[in-house]
């Protein structure tokens, strides 16, 4: 078994186009009225449309998958981000063992990490 896909579901397809190309930079591949494609490297990376948005309420203590995308700079990244109106969960990076992170949303709620390895 392999990953094959990563999908994330979003109640409008146009927000999202807008958040996954304009903010975070991943360029739509293909468009159709239920679902984007994203250009990615690796796996396949799909938008589907859905009808209600997630909460994010207690993130890291309740059950949920997480997209983490590595990045060399956490602080470069997150003040980059935050200056394009990104919905934070730290206030600054966290650390852990191997690596520092700071969780964000989507306007959807789904929560995503950017992450530097130590």
């Amino acid at each position: 078994m392999k990953l094959g896909k990563i999908m994330i579901f979003v109640s409008d397809l146009e927000e999202a186009e807008g958040f996954y190309q304009d903010i975070l930079g991943f360029q739509v591949k293909t468009k159709t009225p239920s679902r984007l494609d994203f250009v990615h490297e690796g796996v396949d990376f799909i938008a589907f449309k859905c009808e209600k948005n997630a909460v994010i309420n207690d993130y890291s203590n309740i059950a949920r998958s997480v997209f983490v995308f590595e990045v060399e700079s956490v602080e470069e990244v997150f003040e980059d981000l935050l200056t394009k109106g990104v919905n934070f969960l730290h206030n600054t990076p966290a650390e852990n063992e191997f690596s520092r992170y700071a969780a964000f949303s989507d306007p959807f709620g789904n929560v995503h990490e950017i992450f530097e390895r130590k």
